[in-house]
């Protein structure tokens, strides 16, 4: 009887509408289901995801950097911060300001005009569609605010922004229970009133079907499955991409049962993985991409597909060999289900990925309607460089005045310190760029000559240099080097120190041999 006078009782849309104008309301409710799959050589797999409920009524508006501990007044400052902090916390957090750090630059607040704060145990889910979800529950969490507002002004006022949360995870082995528990339909929410906690506020929530991994339902297969993805050709638990091809990404037609086009977007991004090693490797959410690059430290770079029904999209060749990331196609839903409710569901769908540079495509593209023997230690152009070698350090095989380009020590580039600025050309020696990913495998090795080219013999470190194989990571991906400096300082006396060549090693002469890996 209690649960059906809740349910007869206004709705928060409706008692919203008929408290103050819109202008001066700020309440919502999203209710919104996370899935990420990841798909490897045996299927798609579920790799975890969460149903979320957030409620909030009230916000404010503020300058983020701008919090102390102290008040500060209008003017004191010239920067941004110059209008001085203007309100005062007294509950909950705003940024960084917190009941330690209490005064920030406040532009506007919208107090709770609705839901009443700090009554978590009110809340509740009292009615769903049928399934193994338990109602009624709770399991609220508190997140409401409160804070002074405007300490310029003789009228100060404290303000109370209500607002509650509950997150429900589901593991990967869980997939079952979170499409039991979690299914399409009206559910029915009650909050604690202003002023009076004890009754309630209802509110109605809607939760749409939106695209699922590739599973079989009452002998029907539907749902999300990547088709084509580069050369098709799985290598070590990764998809292979070719690193002098575009790589054409397909994936199954998507159903207009579970995409709306009006609130659903669908992006694409070749992202960065914690272990690149291992294709099951997790992969955080909104990891850094790869590609697109991101800028400025974003790490939510991602291509926007123009409808959420395209269902392929082209990879242009401009990755590194021996980049692997996860390859993931993503769909966003932005969904107004009501007066005050919202659906902010998300659906991640993965396929590990690695970019290799074939000799084959290399021949191909090189000796394609030629009579020259394009077998890869064969040396068709008789300039002393086999096809393996010039493939590798980026000659022509073809061309007899191709060659590979020798490397020569030389004053480094212009050395920025972040801390005493332009250090000028500090570093004397040279880089050669070691390919990952190449098939078949090589094996480089640095020579040096003392003698004009007569005899040659592995170049390691010495009194003068220092030889080191270098790995790290650039612009998302692994890179490989041979890093060759000098140890000789132009003048040990001076700052910062400078490196020059070293004495008796002018007329040394270096090559790079190349062979395959065993």
């Amino acid at each position: 009887m209690i649960r059906i006078k809740t349910l007869s009782l206004p709705l928060i849309s409706a008692l919203a509408a008929s408290a103050v104008p819109s202008a001066n309301a700020e309440v919502a409710f999203s209710l919104s289901t996370n899935k990420v799959y990841r798909q490897s050589q045996k299927g798609i797999a579920f790799t975890g995801g969460s149903f979320n409920s957030y409620l909030y009524d009230g916000n404010a508006t503020y300058i983020g950097g701008c919090s102390f501990d102290h008040y500060v007044s209008p003017g004191v400052y010239t920067n941004i911060c110059s209008p001085g902090t203007s309100g005062l916390v007294t509950s909950g957090v705003f940024g960084k300001a917190t009941l330690a750090n209490p005064y920030l630059l406040v532009v506007s607040v919208i107090p709770a005009i609705i839901i009443e704060p700090k009554a978590a145990n009110y809340v509740s889910l009292n009615a769903a569609p049928a399934s193994g979800l338990p109602r009624p529950s709770g399991g609220f969490k508190d997140d409401s605010k409160s804070l002074f507002y405007n300490l310029h002004t003789a009228d100060v006022k404290e303000y109370v922004l209500s607002a509650y949360y509950k997150n429900v995870g589901y593991t990967d082995k869980q997939r079952e229970k979170f499409e039991n528990e979690i299914v399409p339909g009206v559910y029915h929410y009650s909050f604690p009133r202003l002023h009076h906690p004890t009754m309630p506020a209802p509110l109605t929530a809607v939760i749409y079907p939106m695209l699922e991994g590739l599973a079989t339902k009452n002998n029907k297969t539907d749902g999300f499955e990547f088709t084509t993805v580069g050369q098709n050709k799985w290598m070590n638990g990764f998809m292979e991409f070719s690193f002098r091809r575009p790589n054409v990404v397909k994936w199954r037609p998507v159903s207009p049962t579970v995409v709306f086009p009006a609130v659903d977007k669908a992006y694409i991004a070749l992202r960065e993985m914690q272990n690149p090693s291992n294709p099951k490797s997790e992969v955080l959410t909104r990891a850094p991409s790869i590609f697109p690059p991101y800028v400025n430290g974003s790490s939510n770079s991602r291509v926007v597909l123009s409808n959420a029904f395209v269902n392929s999209f082209t990879f242009p060749p401009t990755l590194h060999s021996g980049t692997r990331g996860i390859l993931e196609v993503e769909m966003e839903r932005s969904f107004a289900t009501g007066g005050v409710t919202y659906d902010f569901s998300n659906r991640r769908f993965q396929i590990p990925v690695k970019v290799v540079d074939r000799y084959s495509d290399y021949a191909i593209d090189l000796f394609s309607g030629s009579k020259l023997d394009d077998s890869i230690l064969a040396d068709p152009d008789k300039d002393g460089y086999n096809n393996l070698t010039e493939w590798i350090l980026d000659s022509t095989p073809t061309e007899a005045f191709s060659i590979p380009i020798a490397p020569t020590p030389a004053a480094m580039p212009t050395i920025v310190d972040p801390i005493f600025g332009n250090l000028g050309e500090t570093d004397f020696g040279f880089t050669i760029d070691k390919k990952l990913g190449t098939f078949p495998r090589v094996v480089y090795t640095l020579q040096r000559s003392t003698n004009n080219g007569l005899t040659w013999k592995k170049f390691v470190s010495d009194a003068n240099w220092s030889v080191e194989n270098v790995s790290y990571t650039q612009d998302g991906s692994k890179r490989s080097e041979i890093r060759v400096r000098s140890l000789v300082e132009s003048n040990p006396l001076t700052f910062p120190a400078t490196f020059v060549q070293p004495p008796g090693t002018e007329g040394d002469i270096y090559r790079v041999k190349v062979v395959l890996a065993k």
